[in-house]
């Protein structure tokens, strides 16, 4: 085992009572996984949950998912969303719920969701911009991407003070932060804990790569999608941290980054991304009471 994943085991070590994923969650991916699962038993385990399944039906009946009729209850919810997007919004909404009353507070909380709420959308509409298939899993990465910022802010909580002063003191991203004063990043924390959790991999690995998706060799059109969304979401001035590094959007369209990006086949260059941008600033002013008011 390298030097490098040996810090990172040694990390996620000191933290202390690490988190477990809540039943409820464990029980969908049980039912989920079942090849003779049915609609009823999943309705069944999220149901029993009340405050969930609210947060399910509001999901399900947001402006986001675009349905002429009101979604009643859970069973018509999964027949018309499919059991993997119903197993999407209920795992994000749990870790959502998880880490909101954590312990710690270096970063604002409400700041921080509003972030992943809005990086969540973003994703599913560039997936449908991009005409990406397969993207029932964007609403959840987009939502849990950043949570090992929680998780570092939560259970590494002197180390993650550091990281937030350095930011503020260099304005430069979090990444560069945490590699300074601890080695590791809040991507291979989240991802590390989703695989201990038996996050779908697909899942894990989209946290994993969000910031680097060139290196993911097996779905790198997945994670470009969630790297993208947390750049625009950003650009559009929704930061985990207001003295985070600002983007410079024409530095970006010329970088080998955005030209990894582009022969993977997303057609950007400078002034289409700043449309893009524009677009999605608009759908999230359009968006905006409605989508922040997903999670309440």
């Amino acid at each position: 085992m390298s030097d490098h994943k040996e810090q990172i085991e040694g990390l996620v070590d000191r933290i202390e009572s690490l988190p477990t994923l809540p039943v409820i969650s464990q029980r969908i991916m049980e039912i989920a996984g079942k090849e003779d699962s049915t609609i009823q038993d999943m309705a069944y385990i999220i149901e029993k949950d009340q405050a969930l399944a609210t947060k399910l039906l509001k999901i399900a009946n947001s402006s986001f998912y675009g349905f002429l009729s009101r979604i009643s209850s859970i069973e018509h919810a999964l027949a018309l969303l499919g059991d993997n997007e119903v197993k999407a919004i209920v795992l994000g909404a749990s870790v959502y719920d998880f880490f909101s009353n954590g312990k710690g507070g270096v970063i604002d909380r409400g700041r921080f969701w509003k972030h992943a709420i809005i990086c969540s959308q973003v994703a599913r509409y560039l997936a449908s911009h991009f005409e990406v298939r397969n993207n029932d899993a964007l609403f959840l990465s987009g939502l849990i991407h950043d949570m090992g910022k929680v998780v570092l802010d939560q259970y590494l909580h002197e180390e993650f003070v550091q990281i937030v002063d350095y930011i503020a003191s260099e304005h430069t991203s979090f990444s560069k932060a945490e590699k300074k004063i601890i080695g590791t990043t809040h991507y291979q924390i989240g991802a590390k804990i989703l695989k201990q959790w038996k996050f779908p991999n697909h899942v894990t690995m989209q946290v994993f790569y969000h910031h680097a998706p060139w290196y993911d060799k097996n779905d790198p059109v997945h994670s470009i999608i969630i790297y993208l969304a947390n750049i625009f979401t950003k650009a559009c001035g929704y930061t985990c941290h207001p003295d985070e590094k600002n983007l410079d959007l024409k530095k970006l369209a010329e970088s080998p980054e955005m030209a990894f990006v582009v022969k993977s086949g997303f057609d950007l260059d400078y002034d289409s991304m700043k449309k893009l941008i524009t677009n999605i600033q608009e759908y999230i002013l359009n968006e905006n009471d409605n989508v922040m008011r997903l999670f309440d």
